[in-house]
């Protein structure tokens, strides 16, 4: 039986979405990521129906993640019988995905996600292949922006899943889940179903089982339409932002490439520039200059921008530093904003290099001072010790009279540099809260009666002047919380 209209809807959508967003070109060579469900599965097909009118040359990849008991592998080995038979060229690969993510300290679901995107990556760069195809269709981005909602996401997360990023392109991205099954069942075309879709231990999955049928279910109208339609809104005026930002950073910003690259290391914007700018925008910059320098913004959270735009107020002292995920550090110096990548501070211009040198705490042979520096607006795992930490930003006063020895509550403001973490030396001195002269650590030990093949195991935390905290004891009078006080840093330890 021919199947009836309804059926093709899901290719004229994706074809349309496909000519609309100029996704493919005459030539184009695209590695298609395949797990053989439905929607890669039609994905497939869909561009061997254009292969031939833009003589496209496809390839497709396969990871088989050694999960669900060995169902995944037998997923794989349905892929290679199904382009076998289409007569695609497909990469395989096998990694104990589970066991990646726990080395990782990564949940399952954005480890398999961040090393499927690394792989593809590296595939398209080394065989010199032009685009790549991902299957994400309309169901999936109504579920993205449900999910992003939950979390709290501005603007640009909430524009969606983007139908084309950089050489990645999601010709299926207006096409509903339910078109896409009904176009495979009425061609008689198999596919493979993941069991753990069903399973409401991820939040994606709670998304699509439970929160989106309650939706349809006590809400008149489409929900799936509407949402769609304020992601297509968004998206626009996401667009309009970024495009504004981009303009603002190219008129306002210097940048920095690397020698011989086109790689950005160093941003330097003049905070009487960023002042004009509305603090929608300002959020915008921000966020555009850090996907400059990493090329992403996965690691990028809330709290880190919110710092970010804290810098930028007027009246913040000098010196101030944002250590960020990877290699990239934030500092205030006098009136301008400095991002950089540290792991290109060499290739600097000479007059910028020494401050950052030197703020960094990095001596002139280069090497690093003694001791560890812990992420501020993050958790460091302090490698020395058993212990990591975790680091927040508070902007407002509250009751600190009652913490317990594990945490501390510093004024900010009164830290030099960055913080570092090390273990005790013979001769280090603190002034311990509520005293006004200083305290040798040793007499400290002696008085708690901590056992001296103990004292080793002990972090002190120190800024580029002196300890502020020794940790699980006492905090230094000097970097204490007044009624004056305008920014904290809350520090907390706990075991690994």
């Amino acid at each position: 039986m021919a199947p009836d209209k309804k059926t093709y809807r899901a290719v004229s959508t994706a074809l349309e979405t496909v000519k609309n967003m100029d996704m493919v070109a005459g030539g184009d060579s695209i590695l298609i990521s395949v797990s053989g469900g439905p929607d890669s599965v039609f994905l497939t097909h869909l561009l061997l129906m254009i292969k031939p009118q833009f003589r496209l040359k496809l390839y497709g990849f396969s990871l088989d993640h050694c999960t669900r008991g060995g169902r995944s592998a037998k997923d794989a080995e349905f892929v290679k019988r199904m382009y076998r038979d289409l007569g695609i060229e497909l990469i395989t690969r096998k990694v104990d995905a589970v066991k990646w993510c726990r080395e990782r300290k990564m949940s399952f679901q954005e480890g398999a996600r961040k090393l499927r995107a690394g792989m593809l990556r590296e595939l398209a760069r080394e065989n010199d292949i032009d685009r790549i195809a991902l299957g994400h269709n309309l169901d999936d981005n109504i579920e993205t922006f449900l999910m992003r909602i939950i979390r709290g996401s501005g603007a640009r997360g909430l524009a969606g899943i983007r139908p084309v990023s950089g050489n990645i392109i999601r010709p299926l991205i207006n096409t509903s889940r339910q078109d896409i099954e009904d176009y495979l069942k009425a061609n008689d075309i198999g596919y493979c179903i993941d069991s753990s879709n069903l399973e409401d231990k991820y939040t994606r999955n709670r998304v699509r089982n439970k929160l989106i049928p309650f939706i349809g279910k006590n809400f008149q109208g489409d929900a799936g339409t509407s949402i769609k339609r304020v992601i297509d809104i968004l998206a626009q005026e996401d667009e309009y932002l970024s495009e504004t930002a981009s303009g603002a950073i190219k008129k306002d910003a210097f940048i920095q490439k690397s020698p011989g690259r086109e790689k950005v290391i160093y941003i330097r914007l003049p905070l009487t520039a960023a002042g004009r700018y509305h603090r929608a925008l300002k959020r915008r910059v921000a966020l555009t200059a850090l996907e400059l320098l990493y090329g992403n913004l996965e690691d990028i959270s809330y709290s880190n921008i919110e710092y970010i735009l804290g810098l930028m107020r007027p009246g913040r002292g000098e010196n101030r530093r944002l250590d960020l995920p990877g290699p990239i550090i934030v500092l205030r110096i006098a009136e301008n904003l400095h991002m950089v990548h540290t792991g290109f501070v060499q290739d600097l211009d000479p007059g910028i290099r020494q401050h950052i040198m030197r703020i960094q705490g990095i001596g002139q042979a280069g090497q690093a001072s003694a001791g560890q520096t812990i992420l501020i607006g993050g958790r460091t795992v302090l490698e020395d010790f058993g212990f990591c930490i975790n680091s927040k930003i508070l902007d407002e006063p509250g009751d600190y009279s009652k913490l317990d020895d594990s945490k501390a509550v510093i004024d900010y403001d009164k830290v030099s540099g960055p913080i570092r973490v090390r273990r005790w030396s013979e001769g280090d001195r603190f002034q311990p809260l509520g005293m006004q002269g200083e305290k040798k650590l040793q007499d400290l030990f002696m008085d708690c009666r901590v056992p001296v093949n103990l004292r080793k195991e002990i972090p002190v935390f120190c800024d580029s002047e002196k300890i502020i905290w020794v940790g699980n004891m006492r905090l230094d009078h000097r970097v204490s919380i007044t009624p004056s006080s305008r920014e904290f840093l809350l520090l907390e330890l706990f075991e690994k």
